[in-house]
């Protein structure tokens, strides 16, 4: 979940600074209204409660109407299914050319929407069938790749966000956050990582310095 979460983020705010940033405030505002009032006409604004007082339903039509004005049919109807972008998240993932990032992290990390899971195909029973421990090597191997795609996730937002803000302290603290979840995967029991094989430890060599990794492809 929070892999979505961290990738979504990722890719509205790279979207939102690849456009005109009146344009894309004004499409989130207008966005939040009608996202607003699709809940509100669910619980019928709050009639016979003591919110109706504070929530009139003319009004929201009214700002519903004057949104409608502003874009032509086709976009006001994405506008409202899909959010400020106006497109699925797949169509925003291509337009800020993280497709690949897309199908790498989200198809597994929502299975049960887009049924592509290989570690739940009939295929990968028969292709492991008896061999076990292959099997675990397989999805141990997965789930390190979607953590370290997290990881990289994380700093990226970590260090654009410190971009934006241009403030020393904050900036600094941003990064850091990054670096830390990183040091964290890398010492936390419970991701149960195994030691990564070294150039020279067959040898009986000094194993090598893997280096400070920072946000990991």
């Amino acid at each position: 979940m929070l892999l979505r979460v961290l990738l979504e983020a990722h890719v509205n705010l790279v979207y939102f600074w690849m456009h005109d940033p009146k344009d894309m405030v004004r499409r989130y505002l207008d966005a939040s209204m009608l996202d607003k009032l699709k809940h509100l006409r669910e619980v019928t604004f709050y009639e016979g409660t003591a919110l109706a007082e504070t929530i009139k339903r003319e009004h929201w039509q009214k700002a519903e109407r004057e949104i409608k004005d502003r874009y032509a049919g086709p976009d006001f109807a994405s506008l409202r299914k899909h959010g400020f972008t106006g497109l699925s998240f797949e169509q925003r993932a291509k337009a800020v050319h993280m497709e690949q990032m897309y199908k790498y992290c989200y198809r597994i990390a929502s299975r049960s929407v887009h049924t592509f899971d290989p570690a739940e195909t009939p295929v990968f029973g028969v292709a492991y069938k008896g061999r076990r421990d292959a099997k675990y090597d397989l999805l141990r191997a997965r789930r390190e790749q979607l953590e370290a795609n997290q990881n990289m996730l994380l700093g990226r937002l970590a260090y654009y966000l410190s971009e934006f803000v241009r403030d020393m302290v904050i900036s600094t603290e941003l990064m850091l956050i990054g670096v830390g979840y990183e040091k964290f995967c890398d010492t936390a029991k419970t991701l149960e990582r195994k030691p990564c094989e070294q150039a020279g430890t067959e040898n009986g060599e000094e194993p090598e310095d893997n280096g400070f990794y920072i946000w990991r492809m």
